[in-house]
């Protein structure tokens, strides 16, 4: 074990001792984020220390100008700020343009231009990097189908601690059937629960339910839905609502007569 690396479960590594493909899986316990600009700068000092160089603070002013927060919305510009932050190496602004291409903010998509980006990032240990070069492999856009190639990518940024990365893993498991073992696919959804993803917390409550813990399952389906957007309560309600175990039926009428699948107020 090396520097932050921690064994954070004592089971944990048992899900991806899988040949010479996989390492023994860890968990790091990630350091702080490091200090980019917070949103209590005022946003002409912000893009003043941008314009000086700083990369933090290109990062912190593109995503101003990226969502239109404390700055006028303009993606075209939030992108040539992203863009001159990458020029460093960093990072987080070599993601963030691979998501400008893949998402088409600022500039046309081009899938093929994000996957380049997202490589540069996952080349350095970036865990947002390899996630989303990974959704790309798992679907074939922008690169060839490869599903080896995801699960690497999801695997290493699982090991930084990515929630997602450790749900996309568990429902890898569960619809592949790739490991026997009882429980496996829940494991990672149980993981993912803890560190906060929601869709973790939907797949890990509706298990511990059907598994007879209801109480407990269900307490882990009330944080999800406390949490998720509109559009995957619905589709989870839908889902529910057809489900064999009546006490997930039961939950999705009570969410249904309560407004749930309309989420929290804002």
């Amino acid at each position: 074990m090396k520097g932050a690396d921690v064994r954070v479960d004592d089971d944990f590594e048992l899900s991806v001792a899988e040949g010479v493909r996989f390492q023994t899986l860890y968990v790091r316990v990630l350091e702080p984020e490091r200090d980019v600009p917070s949103a209590e700068i005022p946003s002409e000092d912000l893009r003043k220390l941008a314009v000086e160089g700083s990369v933090d603070a290109q990062i912190g002013w593109a995503r101003r100008l990226l969502h239109g927060h404390g700055a006028e919305h303009d993606p075209e510009a939030a992108l040539r700020w992203f863009k001159m932050a990458a020029r460093s190496g960093d990072a987080e602004a070599l993601n963030m343009v691979g998501r400008c291409f893949e998402l088409g903010w600022g500039v046309a998509p081009d899938l093929v231009e994000a996957a380049d980006w997202y490589r540069r990032a996952a080349n350095k240990n970036h865990a947002w990097g390899e996630f989303n070069l990974a959704n790309l492999y798992a679907q074939g856009l922008g690169v060839p189908y490869d599903e080896n190639a995801a699960l690497t990518l999801l695997v290493r940024s699982a090991r930084r601690g990515n929630a997602k990365a450790m749900n996309m893993i568990g429902r890898y498991r569960e619809a592949k059937a790739a490991d026997r073992r009882p429980g496996s696919p829940f494991h990672w959804y149980r993981w993912a629960a803890q560190r906060g993803c929601f869709r973790g917390q939907f797949r890990h409550g509706c298990h511990l339910v059907t598994t007879g813990r209801v109480i407990d399952g269900l307490s882990w389906l009330r944080t999800s839905f406390s949490q998720a957007p509109g559009h995957f309560r619905q589709e989870a309600l839908d889902a529910l609502q057809q489900d064999a175990h009546p006490a997930l039926r039961e939950f999705a009428r009570e969410q249904v007569l309560s407004g749930g699948e309309q989420g929290p107020s804002t």
